[in-house]
């Protein structure tokens, strides 16, 4: 081989081996020994090697990458002084790029604090620390863009200073902070609560955002001052309605508004207003306030169903209007009495109830809150024959009661009996509004009971088979949930119990 290139060949390798002697001792110096992290173990808060008895000083290698807090498939290479990290950290994935660096002394962070994106390599984070504490300049960058999107200034490791905060693009200011003496001062839109401050106070317009069909919305809007709700509080659906506002001073709240959607229709529900008649009143107790000017509720096609009005807690006037078929049919009235519910409002009037179609079935008469008649309107064989006539029921405790009687004015009575079965001792004339139906027997009319209660009959026969075919029908299922009962099962079923 030619002398010249045997000398520059030597000399290409001498470089090389140089090279990669300065990086292994980049760390903090020489040391005279090396060891694997599986060759260590930990004595109280001291790094020995196995077996030995004075703490380790040299190099360890592999030692865990959360070390340095950084989660990733990797490890760590660390100087070592009597027992503690002393000098350099760098931590590197499996493929030698540098996830992480540190300093330490004596055990301590001190100095400067780096970290990468193990997929992009940038720079996501660069600090300082002094005696084991966050001190100076602390900055975070965006893994993608590389961008700035955190600055802030530690002492002793409090923040102390200006803090500011951007969004992922580096371009939008999310958060802007001055701390003295560990209060703040500005805004902070980080995350759902977008929030300003006065020192340290809750101070100005406070948002809370929330999230729907994956759009974020506002939630809420508080008004603070040093520290106090005070003016106007709102509450909102994700369409922008406003769901409760609310009036407070100097942290007493005041007043408050509430309107109530549906769920399934997004329409409005309920409207009532609030006072606080003293300033002991729980501001999240609704109870504790009083009901003041209109109250109003309607159904889910929009039509006003009940309305009441108020003054400081006093009922005023109270009307229900009950729709049939999206016409407006009746009203009946609200009353007060002592020791009932939170309002004390009880039924009082007749109150008419309808069936899905719209037909008339049952009128309940109510006084202050007590049911003085229940009237039923008559099956087609009898209404034909009696015309204007309703069946007057006697006494619920004595016979079959076919409604669901319910004397707090907020809800709705409801009928269930289209399969009713009752003795019709007695029909009567259709009460005027405001009055209960004359029971009295001199109305001229014959009432033929034998006609009446042939027809309840039929009924009832009806309705007996009706349970005995569902009876059987469900012991079909009992037996096997997969079965199907067929038309002709059906029929069978229905000749079996028409016989018994």
């Amino acid at each position: 081989m030619n002398k010249e290139i045997l000398v520059l060949e030597n000399t290409r390798r001498s470089f090389a081996l140089s090279t990669i002697t300065i990086a292994a001792l980049s760390l903090s110096g020489c040391f005279d020994e090396e060891v694997d992290a599986r060759q260590t173990q930990d004595i109280q808060g001291l790094i020995y090697k196995v077996h030995a008895d004075d703490p380790f000083t040299g190099r360890v290698l592999n030692y865990p990458m959360n070390f340095l807090g950084v989660i990733s498939l990797g490890s760590c290479a660390m100087d070592i002084k009597k027992g503690l990290p002393d000098g350099e950290v760098i931590c590197s994935d499996n493929n030698g790029k540098v996830l992480a660096t540190g300093e330490f002394s004596a055990g301590k962070r001190n100095g400067k604090d780096e970290k990468f994106d193990p997929a992009s390599g940038k720079k996501t984070f660069s600090g300082n620390w002094a005696n084991g504490l966050q001190d100076g300049l602390q900055e975070q960058f965006s893994p993608k863009t590389g961008g700035k999107i955190l600055e802030a200034h530690y002492t002793a490791g409090k923040l102390d200073g200006r803090e500011r905060a951007w969004d992922d693009s580096g371009k939008t200011l999310i958060a802007d902070l001055e701390w003295t003496a560990g209060k703040r001062t500005g805004f902070d839109n980080r995350g759902t609560q977008m929030r300003t401050y006065l020192n340290d106070q809750l101070h100005g317009t406070q948002k809370t955002l929330s999230i729907a069909d994956g759009h974020f919305y506002i939630e809420s809007e508080q008004h603070y001052s040093n520290g106090v709700q005070d003016g106007v509080q709102k509450k909102f659906t994700p369409k922008g309605e406003v769901t409760e506002l609310s009036v407070f001073e100097n942290g007493k709240i005041r007043s408050r508004t509430i309107d109530k959607y549906s769920y399934s229709t997004g329409k409005r529900e309920h409207h009532v207003n609030l006072l606080a008649l003293s300033d002991d009143v729980n501001q999240y107790m609704d109870s504790d306030m009083s009901k003041d000017g209109e109250e109003q509720y309607w159904d889910d096609n929009g039509n006003v169903i009940r309305e009441l009005q108020w003054d400081k807690g006093r009922l005023i006037k109270a009307t229900a209007t009950v729709w049939a078929a999206g016409n407006k049919d009746s009203e009946y009235q609200g009353v007060t009495i002592e020791n009932y519910g939170p309002t004390g409002v009880v039924k009082d009037g007749h109150e008419r109830l309808f069936d899905n179609k719209g037909e008339l079935k049952a009128i309940i008469v109510w006084k202050a809150g007590v049911v003085k008649q229940l009237l039923l309107t008559l099956p087609p064989e009898l209404s034909a024959k009696y015309p204007g006539k309703v069946a007057l029921i006697p006494d619920r405790n004595q016979w079959p009661w076919p409604v669901r009687d319910e004397r707090d004015f907020e809800e709705a009575s409801t009928y269930f009996g289209d399969r009713f079965v009752a003795r019709f001792e007695q029909l009567v004339d259709m009460p005027a509004p405001g009055q209960v139906a004359n029971a009295k027997s001199d109305y001229g009319l014959e009432v033929n009971t034998d006609e009446l209660n042939t027809v309840a009959s039929a009924e009832a026969s009806n309705s007996d088979v009706d349970a005995c075919v569902q009876k059987k029908s469900d012991a079909v299922h009992a037996e096997n949930t997969e079965a199907l009962v067929t038309h002709d099962m059906l029929e069978e079923f229905t000749q079996e119990c028409q016989v018994h």
